[in-house]
């Protein structure tokens, strides 16, 4: 059995906004493996306590779960003028990168790019995406005779509610359903109980935002609009292409991991990972 952890990363809004308005909106998916869990638990634990010892080493190991390294705080360090903190967010990126090669952990997710002046539809990006990253799990747990469920980040009780239902309306439609091997609709959790989730916000915010701001962000001005966004796509650009799950499917395309979503540009996803075409 599988889980698939979803969380986001930038919001909705256009992305000229204010200052602090966002260029891209990632949705990510972490597959794991169920059996992995609790390793992959104590060993992002550990890698908490590694990189933030005054705030994680409390002797109450155990509840060091509760108290979130959030994705935006990483994000400041790797824009902050001090070399240190931006070398210990490239640190933390590498070990996040290898903690889920470890446990022989995928990705998959959405990119949407903004166009300046327009924002996203809230519902609309959410639930596709959602729609997507089953159908992208599906096929990985067809090709490993497997069984999974998602577990996305909880927002609010509608919102959630109308996630679910866009994967309940496919998966009992009348023309079968196209993600079989999914047991259930997504289920709506609290971070702070799953360290998948906090896995998954950490990649979405840490390593795929900055990534997709500095390949295809507009010129609208942001605190998002940082240069040193292109050193993450240097340093961990081709690390981050190889955690991508991707198939072909019955037509020779390839398929799933982090697809984007450019209207106004239409420039390719390769972009996401390296400056080269």
């Amino acid at each position: 059995m599988h889980f698939c952890y979803l969380d986001e990363s930038g919001g909705t809004e256009s992305p000229d906004r204010g200052i602090n308005s966002t260029p891209v909106m990632v949705i990510l998916g972490l597959i794991v493996e169920a059996g992995a869990v609790p390793g992959l638990t104590r060993d992002f634990l550990a890698l908490k306590r590694r990189y933030f010892p005054r705030r994680f080493n409390t002797g109450l190991t155990l509840d060091e779960v509760l108290h979130e390294l959030k994705g935006n705080e990483v994000l400041q360090m790797v824009r902050s003028d001090s070399r240190n903190r931006r070398r210990q967010a490239s640190l933390i990126q590498r070990a996040l990168i290898d903690l889920v090669n470890r446990y022989d952990g995928k990705v998959v997710g959405r990119i949407w790019v903004k166009r300046a002046g327009k924002g996203l539809k809230p519902d609309a990006t959410y639930c596709y995406a959602a729609q997507d990253i089953a159908k992208h799990f599906c096929q990985y747990l067809i090709e490993r005779s497997s069984t999974g469920v998602l577990i996305a980040d909880g927002r609010t009780p509608e919102a959630n509610s109308r996630v679910a239902h866009s994967i309940f309306t496919q998966k009992y439609r009348v023309a079968g359903d196209p993600y079989p091997h999914v047991l259930e609709v997504p289920l709506f959790s609290d971070s702070r109980n799953h360290v998948g989730i906090q896995i998954a916000d950490l990649l979405a915010s840490t390593l795929v935002f900055p990534m997709a701001a500095a390949a295809y962000g507009t010129k609208c001005v942001s605190v998002h609009s940082s240069g040193r966004y292109h050193r993450v796509r240097e340093d961990h650009g081709e690390a981050l292409r190889e955690l991508q799950f991707r198939y072909l499917d019955e037509t020779g395309r390839w398929r799933g991991g982090l697809v984007v979503s450019d209207i106004g540009g239409k420039r390719t996803g390769s972009l996401l990972f390296s400056a080269a075409p």
